[in-house]
């Protein structure tokens, strides 16, 4: 039970592989105050959208897009933090403000670049798998949101050797609990770019995500993999040492959640867990006697 307890805290599902603001606050509908950060926020989407319409028709020089997507999901990111300030009485609407984040989510996980191991133990924020309700709440979101990612299917249709393409499409997909197609989508970005950390990183957290307390031997191999080509990756140093600890090899559990603690920033929230984990695995019998 312990180790599960940490694998939640520790595996977050879609490795994921994108961000969302914490939700620790109740639900609340938006004051009218906000309407100038809604305007914003919705002026930021649609000038994300259109900078992925450049990417697609390649009209700009990639590094200016580059540039500029992340002006602008820099900007977002602090539209939606001063929008989660304001705060209205907690039995609001509940659906409208489901809506709201349900949308930045899904903005995040289309938007955001793949950070490779950093999403594991980003402090206070949550990820997708403490999310329960946004995946369900997809039917209130903006149409522009789903256009956007209607209109990332279109252009990997018509331009289907696109890694990072796919990788961003299984962000969205794994948002809105459309698992095999994100599965799929992942696998493509892997096949495509099978030397691409990042990619590899979202891949194998995906599959580790469909069964957290018991990753599959394909989720077991990619992260091996990954270790090889990161030996700090944090996840990879979490699941390999989950497997090990599946397997009663206690100790080689013990090895990697411990090079895992070297590489935790100071005052990490994880780092209490993680020691439990290690204290479980050390104190559970030999096999060998």
């Amino acid at each position: 039970m312990t180790v599960l307890i940490v694998l939640a805290a520790l595996v977050v599902g879609a490795t994921v592989w994108f961000i969302a603001w914490p939700l620790k606050r109740p639900r609340v509908a938006l004051r009218e105050g906000t309407t100038q950060l809604v305007q914003l926020r919705d002026r930021l989407l649609v000038q994300l959208n259109e900078l992925d319409v450049e990417t697609g028709d390649r009209n700009m020089d990639p590094a200016v897009v580059a540039d500029e997507r992340r002006r602008v999901e820099a900007e977002l990111a602090q539209t939606l933090k001063e929008l989660e300030r304001c705060e209205e009485n907690p039995k609001a609407d509940r659906q409208e403000t489901r809506s709201l984040w349900g949308a930045a989510v899904i903005v995040l996980a289309l938007a955001v670049p793949l950070l490779a191991g950093g999403l594991y133990y980003v402090t206070n924020r949550v990820t997708l798998a403490q999310l329960p309700e946004v995946g369900g709440a997809t039917a209130g979101l903006p149409p522009m949101v789903m256009e956007m990612v209607a209109r990332l299917e279109q252009r990997l249709a018509q331009q289907p050797d696109d890694p990072e393409g796919w990788a961003r499409l299984g962000r969205a997909y794994q948002v809105l609990e459309r698992w095999e197609e994100a599965r799929a989508a992942y696998a493509r970005a892997h096949k495509l770019a099978p030397n691409d950390a990042e990619i590899l990183s979202a891949y194998a957290g995906f599959l580790v995500s469909e069964n957290p307390g018991d990753p599959s031997p394909e989720a077991v191999a990619l992260f091996r993999r990954l270790h090889q080509m990161e030996p700090e990756h944090p996840g990879a140093l979490w699941v390999l040492g989950l497997a090990s600890y599946n397997a009663s090899e206690f100790k080689q559990a013990v090895r990697y959640w411990e090079s895992l603690l070297k590489i935790l920033p100071p005052g990490s929230e994880v780092e209490p867990q993680v020691r439990r984990a290690i204290d479980t695995a050390r104190g559970q019998p030999d096999p060998a006697r």
